[in-house]
């Protein structure tokens, strides 16, 4: 993934009040785990699909393989 993308996606987190802290609770994963999925080190489709949910926008994770799954 694109740095870019990371820091879209950083920046779309931080004006709409999400913590990768939160996250990581809620879904009982590691903030680490968040935070490498962010910067595209890790997949998962169940936090692709969490990350929608919450209203992010699908072309921050244009390239990914998760994204390419769910289309």
């Amino acid at each position: 993934m694109s740095e870019k993308n990371a820091r879209r996606i950083k920046a779309w987190m931080t004006l709409n009040g999400v913590r990768q802290a939160d996250i990581a609770k809620e879904m009982g994963l590691s903030r680490t785990m968040i935070q490498r999925f962010i910067t595209g080190h890790s997949t998962s489709t169940r936090v692709y699909e969490y990350f929608i949910n919450l209203g992010c926008p699908r072309e921050y994770f244009v390239g990914r393989t998760e994204a390419r799954r769910a289309a």
